[in-house]
């Protein structure tokens, strides 16, 4: 009786409830993926990848989101959905794989609203030698999230890091 009435709810209470879940975890979308084609297509909503958290995409022993990694789809169709987080772990794995410019012009959009991504951007442009980018960067980062000694910023270069 319950699942006939979830599959008489229109689309746009789905998505709302699709949306409060996924803003948990993307875990917490697997049961609509594997329930066909309306809740695949729900969860593929440019609302609900958004504000998708695909932070557990890349706390696994291996990062899952690098070339032929099990979600890098799933997290492509999020950075296309403008999610803040997976352009930042994209960018992040870029770094490593491909570059830190191609890494920088991947979080660029991210400056200076996501701290770690201005961060991040910051701290590459120091590593390419672009001292006046890096030091615009990092007034970004002090005028919108926290001055560059405070123990806040050292917790994020401790995630940023890791």
């Amino acid at each position: 009786m319950a699942a006939q009435a979830l599959s008489n709810l229109p689309d746009e209470i789905m998505c709302k409830i699709i949306e409060l879940l996924a803003e948990e975890s993307f875990y917490n979308l697997a049961a609509f993926l594997r329930a066909g084609k309306r809740g695949y297509a729900l969860v593929h909503d440019p609302s609900v990848l958004k504000i998708c958290d695909v932070t557990e995409m890349v706390t696994f022993v291996t990062c899952q989101i690098s070339q032929g990694g099990q979600f890098r789809p799933f997290l492509l169709k999020c950075v296309d959905a403008e999610n803040i987080n997976a352009i930042y772990y994209k960018g992040i794995n870029a770094a490593s794989r491909i570059g830190l410019e191609e890494s920088i012009q991947i979080m660029e959009p991210n400056v200076p609203i996501h701290g770690l991504s201005t961060l991040a951007v910051g701290i590459f442009n120091v590593c390419l030698g672009n001292a006046k980018e890096a030091s615009k960067v990092f007034q970004q980062f002090a005028a919108y999230h926290h001055d560059l000694g405070s123990d806040a910023t050292y917790e994020m270069e401790t995630d940023l890091e890791w």
